[in-house]
């Protein structure tokens, strides 16, 4: 099945066959693109510098499990995968590797550098923040679906140099966090040192001064009235202590995120605002980095830049502040609850030492020594359980490497087998795709739905193109067209200036062909076709616009017609001598005049000498008939152009014309003018008037579509009849005529 879309009603008819024809239009301009790309990606995939790239992975646990107390690693800032991906990518880390493993001296690293030439000064801004920005962009961070493994990756030119600097960055990784948490831990250390010697002392002080009382007043047991009062004072001391292990507590947080930076600060939500605020900071800030590159922060591009970057750094230290603001305010109000329930202990002491009982105060003084003790043990079990954290040296706690980068044995870029398969199904569908670009692109007349669509004029008739079928197009003449087409160059004129000349200096025609010199090329083999082959579908196409001519309008109403054509070389001369060949077959009285006097061709085309021609009969006074001259064809004359002047338009549009023309209509049953192209010069404006009507002469994939429509506004705005259309060089296949051609070659064959 052929046919893709059939036409319903007035739908064009999309056919494999239609594709296929422009396909093989085209072939050389597809086969080029094809091999240039499969050529080029080929030369790129073998001649490229390698890519390798190393892979190793991370193990990540949510939270430490190594220690008991629970609020030791409270403040972890690295609590959620995007966190310890955005770290993996920090600026930091990475210049940190780069000095440790001084990788600014290593090329493989930095640039190709030319022999001889030494590297730039690692301490050059500039070149610091390329070797960073390089760094940034070989690395990868991907977490595996579902795991709690971060996937890294690092690219280079060399193997070695990608296993060993991801291996380094992991260490590094690993030292930044190990050092980050024992700053913490170390902070912590201390401020809960200063507070159990503070508790110390005060118990010290206690136990003297309860050794003391019980020494002096000779305590004895309570009695049943003042055990209610102890367990009073008892309850309100054990809640005091409390409260006062709350208030350390979040004394401790409120220090510590008071003295941390910005990029540290703990975030529980993965969503929340501050979180999103530092990874739009970090994205700005490497934005600029990178362009500082290669533009001035004086630039508008880099103004804004630098404006956003502070826009975000602001709004991160809104928030930054706002949490400190927020720990400040639990610290105040733990600190107020500690403060009320140390007045209301003093309270109870104050009532007791009222109601004079030694015994109450004892026990008071006892139960108050206890309750430090208990607070004393707490500050110090996690004193300890801080420090402990704080030497943690050895490890990173709930990060550690699952697979160190080992030598990548393969490159990762370019895959040379991928490549190749890529450009074979890009160069395919490219080549296709181009030649229907083209096809597009080639705003020429081709069809008669051409001329329809862009004048309105009928087309009188097709004439096949002759080329094609003695010669196949070649890829010179193929890129020639597509030049053409793409910037609107003109073929080369040397094949439309070998002409044949059949007559030279009075020399009769050749024996070869009427009107045809023995080195003839073949495309001018249509001149004179109807004589020369009347069995041929050229010859059949000009009869078909004869019997088009004499039936379209009543037996001498039109006479005299104008052949002209938009722009030059678009085959009017040949069409009009074949068209004046197939009227005087059907025993017409026709008479060919050549009023191009600018490049007159019909002498040529029907080997007669030069004689008296037009310009003879307009310019002197010699009678019409002595210009008049037959041909070798029944019942068709020629009026030669004679002399060329050096102003045509005068001699054209003189009275002496107009006396000839009724002369020609009182001696002939058609008068056929050859006329210079209408676009080119006005020679056929200018008759235009002078004759019944006019015939426009146009080349199939050559004659661009608004030339010819250039030309029919031209003809429309004086006034002047168009009878219609006839393409030369026709492409049977584009004009619908498949079966019309199969039929021409069978009938050869015959």
């Amino acid at each position: 099945m052929s046919e893709l879309i059939k036409d319903t009603k007035n739908g064009p008819v999309i056919s494999l066959q239609r594709y296929w024809h422009i396909l093989f239009k085209w072939k050389w301009t597809a086969l080029l693109f094809f091999s240039v790309v499969v050529a080029g990606v080929t030369l790129f995939s073998f001649l490229v510098t390698p890519i390798y790239t190393a892979s190793g992975s991370l193990w990540i646990e949510d939270q430490l499990n190594i220690l008991p107390f629970a609020d030791v690693q409270r403040f972890d800032p690295y609590s959620t995968p995007s966190t310890y991906s955005q770290l993996l990518r920090s600026r930091t880390l990475a210049a940190k590797t780069i000095d440790k493993h001084k990788l600014y001296e290593n090329p493989k690293f930095v640039v190709k550098l030319p022999p001889g030439k030494r590297l730039p000064d690692p301490s050059d801004a500039v070149f610091r923040e390329q070797l960073i920005e390089n760094f940034l962009d070989s690395i990868s961070v991907q977490p595996k679906e579902r795991t709690r493994l971060l996937v890294v990756t690092f690219s280079a030119r060399d193997p070695q140099l990608a296993a060993e600097t991801l291996n380094a960055l992991f260490d590094e990784y690993i030292d930044m966090i190990i050092n980050q948490r024992y700053l913490t831990t170390e902070q912590a250390t201390q401020f809960l040192r200063s507070q159990i010697d503070a508790v110390r002392s005060e118990i010290e002080q206690n136990e003297k001064k309860l050794s003391d009382y019980g020494s002096a007043k000779k305590i004895l047991p309570l009695s049943p009235a003042e055990a209610p009062t102890i367990t009073r004072f008892s309850e309100v001391n054990k809640a005091l202590t409390e409260a006062t292990i709350d208030r350390i507590k979040k004394y401790d947080n409120y220090s510590q995120l008071k003295s941390g930076i910005v990029a540290n600060i703990p975030e529980p939500s993965q969503d929340s605002p501050i979180q999103k605020l530092r990874e739009q900071y970090m994205t700005l800030s490497r934005e600029y980095a990178k362009r500082l590159a290669t533009l001035r922060p004086e630039y508008p591009e880099m103004q804004r830049l630098k404006s956003e970057i502070e826009t975000v750094k602001e709004a991160l230290q809104t928030e930054t502040n706002n949490m400190i603001s927020a720990a400040y305010a639990d610290y105040q109000a733990a600190l107020k609850k500690e403060q009320s329930l140390g007045g209301l202990l003093e309270q109870l002491r104050n009532e007791a030492f009222t109601a004079n009982s030694s015994t109450i105060v004892y026990n008071s003084l006892k139960v108050e020594l206890e309750n430090k003790k208990a607070l004393l043990e707490s500050l110090s079990k996690r004193q300890s359980e801080t420090d402990v954290s704080s030497r943690l040296t050895d490890q990173a706690a709930n990060v550690w490497i699952v697979d160190r980068a080992s030598l990548p044995l393969r490159p990762a870029f370019p895959n040379k087998k991928l490549n190749v398969l890529l450009a074979l199904l890009i160069g395919l569908a490219g080549g296709v795709g181009l030649t229907i670009l083209i096809e597009y692109m080639n705003q020429t007349i081709k069809t008669s739905k051409d001329i329809a669509s862009s004048t309105g004029l009928p087309t009188l008739g097709v004439i096949p193109s002759f080329d094609a079928e003695v010669h196949p197009r070649g890829p010179r003449s193929e890129f020639s067209k597509l030049a053409q087409i793409i910037w609107g160059k003109k073929e080369s004129k040397k094949r439309s200036s070998s002409r044949p000349i059949s007559t030279i200096n009075g020399q009769t025609p050749s024996t070869r062909g009427l009107g045809q010199s023995s080195e003839t090329p073949a495309r001018n083999m249509i001149e004179l076709i109807v004589s020369r082959e009347p069995q041929s579908i050229q010859a059949e196409s000009y009869r078909s616009i004869r019997t088009t001519l004499l039936i379209s309008s009543p037996p001498g109403k039109i006479k005299s017609i104008l052949v002209t054509s938009p722009l030059a070389r678009e085959g009017k001369s040949a069409t009009l001598a074949n068209l004046g060949i197939t009227l005087s077959q059907a025993n017409k009285r026709v008479v060919i005049v050549d009023a191009d006097l600018r490049k007159p061709k019909q002498n040529k085309i029907f080997g007669i000498n030069a004689g008296w021609g037009l310009t003879h009969f307009v310019s002197s006074f010699i009678d019409s008939s002595d210009i008049v001259r037959p041909t070798q064809f029944s019942n068709l004359f020629l009026i030669s152009s004679g002399p060329l002047p050096t102003s045509p338009i005068e001699l054209l549009t003189s009275e002496k014309m107009d006396y000839l023309i009724a002369f020609l209509k009182r001696s002939f049953d058609y008068i056929l003018f050859d006329s210079p192209p209408v676009l080119a010069v006005s020679d056929a404006l200018a008759m235009g008037p002078m004759v019944d009507a006019v015939i426009l002469v146009a080349r199939g994939g050559q004659t661009p579509m608004p030339a010819l429509k250039q030309a029919k506004q031209r003809l429309d705005s004086h006034k002047l009849k168009c009878l219609g259309v006839i393409v030369n060089g026709v492409n049977l296949i584009e004009q619908d005529g498949y079966y019309a051609k199969e039929y021409y070659q069978y009938s050869k064959s015959d």
